[in-house]
């Protein structure tokens, strides 16, 4: 199954919702089509790069499928990066043509005359300025190309603790249609069937979760529907799911966290009763913010535990969560984890360890082959992500080893830590790192955004004295540091980066 068979078996099916414009799945595979020629008349070869810097639409979705239907390399760039970072991302990625939108057109000219290598004169726009690429793929052959196959995307990490990395997975020589059907047994672990349903596009699709999930509804003949705001808003996230009958969407538990502080007027005027499935994943939910999603919205909240890198690893739906809380599931058909010491020995059950995921698709980091081999040993891939699974074979995480604190030669989790805190009614949100100490080598420090009706002046104590009975004394923090707001990337991941700039700077 994938959105090109859907296409051909029924056309009149609404594929795309933008704003005012509407696409159906026939129209999508003429479009697609017409893409695919427009690159083959400006050289972009097979095994090449397409570049996009866009906002969530429906000319992304529509590159995108060209780019994967031909063999080719699609890249999807941050459209909130500063030139220097993008033009960090053309240097290292060598795209042959890239496509944005006039409002960003003066950032991405600018990102790419520092790159250099001639992308400069390969930019076009959605938009009216610029070089049309509409100008290019209107009016060409809507006719399929001739021998299909399979592209790849590239993403690049989020880059909160340095520069990002540019993951390029594999061409498999496979058809669009082999790879869509293993995209749609994915996501059928989470209860995700083929048919009708309208999925609700609120997560940035240059993230591989939201992106993926997007895909996979395509496939399934779900309608893609587009928020109308260029940032999620709580409230206007409800009005969106209640006018399109929402039936599916891809959040992240910072997007909970906001939608629990809404009035308990206004959540309990929301009828839940279209949702079929809400998946998270991409950060770390708190225990008592998934409970209370689950409570509100019922047994339609799933999550799966994956990176860039794996993609989907292991998956839970609401009731397999609410049997073990804090677990991520257990793997998917086809991939396996093992739980291994520093030395690479298994460990037994609830012991924890380097997660090691057999079954991940292949990859590569561009321009760094050192690092590729590293994360691969024996067929297992390690991304340094610390868990351990129960008797039941379910997964946890515990938290990624470079944000680990050795703090008196004793190891402390900054998770477990922050999760102590969640709980707290005067925490909206919280990040633990540990900060150079001469006599402990680290110490625990917790940077807190307090809620707006927090006591400043009493606020440090009344958390240290939440911490003492609830974490042993050598994980509580030496330090409480108030903050306006944590900074967080669209994926609901802490910019441990920007974090410890903001420590310096203040």
């Amino acid at each position: 199954m994938s959105w090109h068979t859907i296409a051909s078996r029924e056309p009149r099916s609404l594929a795309l919702v933008d704003g005012a414009t509407s696409i159906t799945f026939g129209e999508l595979r003429s479009v697609v089509a017409r893409i695919t020629s427009a690159f083959d008349a400006l050289d972009v070869a097979r095994g090449q790069t397409v570049a996009v810097v866009l906002p969530n639409c429906w000319e992304l979705i529509a590159v995108e499928l060209a780019a994967l239907s031909t063999e080719r390399y699609f890249l999807p760039v941050n459209n909130h990066l500063t030139a220097d970072e993008i033009g960090y991302i053309l240097r290292d990625s060598n795209p042959s043509l890239l496509i944005t939108s006039t409002e960003l057109l003066p950032v991405i000219e600018a990102a790419a005359r520092s790159a250099g290598g001639g992308i400069i004169d390969r930019i076009y726009t959605t938009g009216t300025s610029g070089r049309r690429f509409d100008h290019i793929w209107i009016g060409r052959s809507d006719v399929d190309p001739v021998g299909r196959r399979a592209g790849s995307i590239i993403y690049y990490s989020s880059g909160t603790t340095g520069r990002p990395k540019g993951i390029r997975r594999e061409l498999t020589g496979t058809t669009p249609e082999q790879e869509s059907r293993k995209s749609v047994d994915a996501w059928a672990q989470l209860g995700l069937q083929p048919g009708p349903g309208v999925h609700g596009v609120v997560a940035p699709l240059y993230h591989a979760a939201p992106n993926g999930m997007a895909l996979g509804a395509l496939a399934r003949g779900v309608t893609l529907v587009f928020s109308p705001g260029r940032r999620f808003d709580a409230d206007g996230f409800l009005t969106f799911a209640t006018a399109i009958g929402m039936t599916e969407s891809f959040m992240v538990p910072t997007m909970f966290a906001r939608l629990l502080r809404l009035p308990t007027s206004q959540r309990e005027a929301f009828d839940p009763s279209h949702l079929r499935c809400i998946v998270h994943a991409g950060a770390p939910c708190p225990i008592p913010v998934k409970r209370q999603m689950i409570e509100w919205w019922g047994p339609v909240v799933a999550e799966f535990y994956g990176s860039t890198e794996s993609s989907v690893t292991t998956t839970v739906t609401s009731q397999e969560w609410l049997d073990a809380p804090g677990t991520v599931g257990r793997p998917r058909p086809g991939c396996a984890i093992e739980i291994r010491d520093r030395a690479g020995e298994l460990v037994p059950s609830g012991e924890e360890g380097t997660i090691c995921i057999i079954g991940s698709p292949k990859f590569e980091y561009i321009g760094d082959s050192a690092k590729t081999r590293e994360c691969w040993e024996g067929g297992r891939l390690r991304l340094g992500d610390i868990g351990r699974v129960d008797d039941e074979g379910r997964l946890f995480i515990l938290d990624r080893r470079s944000d680990l604190i050795l703090t008196g030669g004793v190891n402390v989790y900054p998770a477990e830590i922050e999760l102590a805190f969640h709980s707290h009614p005067l925490v909206q949100d919280i990040v633990v790192i540990g900060v150079p100490d001469d006599e402990w080598g680290q110490r625990v420090v917790a940077i807190v955004q307090p809620v707006d009706t927090a006591d400043m002046a009493t606020l440090a104590t009344d958390l240290a004295q939440h911490a003492a009975p609830v974490l042993a004394s050598f994980k509580q923090p030496r330090e409480y540091v108030i903050v306006d707001e944590i900074p967080r990337m669209p994926t609901g991941k802490v910019n441990r980066l920007a974090v410890r700039e903001q420590l310096i700077e203040g």
